[in-house]
């Protein structure tokens, strides 16, 4: 919700600030994004202002508003999905979305696998299916082992971002999460790894929007986030970056 009165706020004032670029971003990637938005600010001049939500959610504004520069989803997916409505133009490969399974320190529940999460009683929330990448993503893992249906039936939640996740599992409201890699807090939660045949790994892109007034200032922006100097602030942030031989093998 907030991410749409900011969207519409920017379309009533006619575009982003001068001097500013718009950039929708999946939630997941908030952090390293903000991060890289003050060294390309203090480096171009060029201030960016973002929209974070789930993928879906940014791709739907996008189809409504019409408006901004750059749109960073969760996987590759739904930036294929943008270009394909001839919102995206170019693109670039950034970094790797692993997920991985998260329980409340302790691991009271016993979480070892995904098949663990299908177990009667487990208190299991996910992203919504159709909405943010991590959602979608967890369904089609699940599905593929055949275990959708049982997860589903104990899942207690289904959030609109991955970041809400973490706070059920920080706040012991459920006993397990499909989360992103890189947001997992080893201060507050542990890690159950999925193995690479499970999982769903997927490539992170960033691309200029058509109607972009500043295609100069985006495809900057754009190429600095995929740039090596944008890469090793993911890095710094858990994400491992694109291209990788571990996760393209």
């Amino acid at each position: 919700m907030i991410g749409l009165i900011l969207a519409a706020s920017l379309v009533v004032s006619g575009s982003a600030a001068e001097d500013s670029l718009l950039v929708y971003c999946g939630a997941g990637m908030r952090e390293p994004m903000e991060e890289i938005a003050g060294l390309f600010e203090e480096k171009e001049g060029i201030e960016i202002q973002y929209t974070f939500g789930g993928s879906a959610q940014l791709l739907s504004q996008i189809e409504l508003y019409q408006t901004g520069d750059l749109y960073m989803p969760g996987a590759r997916s739904y930036i294929e999905s943008a270009m394909e409505k001839g919102y995206v133009d170019e693109t670039r490969d950034v970094v790797y979305h692993v997920p991985c399974i998260i329980t409340p320190k302790g691991n009271p529940a016993g979480i070892d696998s995904l098949q663990d999460l299908a177990e009667p009683g487990v208190r299991v929330v996910l992203g919504e299916p159709t909405g943010p990448a991590i959602g979608k993503n967890s369904k089609v893992m699940l599905e593929r082992l055949g275990i959708w249906e049982e997860v589903e039936a104990n899942v207690v939640a289904f959030s609109g971002t991955v970041n809400e996740l973490l706070v059920y599992i920080s706040m012991e409201q459920a006993d397990a999460a499909i989360v992103w890699e890189d947001l997992y807090n080893p201060d507050s939660m542990e890690k159950v790894e999925i193995p690479l045949e499970m999982n769903g790994i997927k490539v992170v892109p960033i691309g200029t929007l058509v109607f972009s007034e500043d295609e100069e200032g985006a495809e900057k922006f754009m190429n600095f986030v995929a740039s090596e100097e944008g890469k090793a602030v993911f890095t710094d942030h858990g994400f491992a970056t694109y291209p990788d031989p571990k996760y393209e093998g």
